[in-house]
């Protein structure tokens, strides 16, 4: 009888409970533009202060930001 209460059910579009499954979907949390700044400039800092490497640093610092909890 089990298998007659499925197909019902799934007739009427409802999914047995038993194979009901629920998703977890994980919000990326994306950094401030201010919180990417302040960690850019840290990095052209550690860097020795090196000009022409603002996209790098500014794109280093957004991938260690994403990857991370920062908040």
């Amino acid at each position: 009888m089990g298998s007659v209460k499925a197909v019902k059910e799934r007739i009427t579009g409802r999914e047995p409970e038993s194979q009901t499954r629920a998703r977890v979907v994980s919000r990326v949390l994306r950094p401030s533009d201010e919180e990417v700044r302040r960690r850019a400039f840290e990095i052209h800092v550690q860097r020795g202060g090196l000009r022409g490497y603002d996209l790098d640093d500014w794109l280093e610092a957004e991938k260690e930001l994403t990857e991370k909890p920062h908040r």
